[in-house]
């Protein structure tokens, strides 16, 4: 059942990030913000909380899994 969970949550937060870098790669072409950062100008996908966001969640839930299975016991 854990490993259905992890499995899930991965392949959720790649969707999700996929389709993220595809959208702001689109995006980019797009519109030009004049009130944005050169950073975001620069690197639109890694300069984007969104993205961050998507990398962080999986590391927490693993974490957060493995610390639980700890004080489970």
């Amino acid at each position: 059942m854990f490993n259905l969970v992890v499995v899930l949550i991965v392949a959720i937060c790649l969707f999700a990030l996929i389709s993220s870098i595809y959208f702001i790669r689109k995006q980019q072409n797009k519109a030009l913000d004049k009130s944005a950062s050169m950073a975001a100008v620069r690197h639109p996908v890694i300069a984007n909380p969104i993205v961050i966001a998507y990398f962080v969640f999986p590391v927490v839930v693993i974490i957060g899994a493995i610390l639980w299975a700890i004080f489970i016991r």
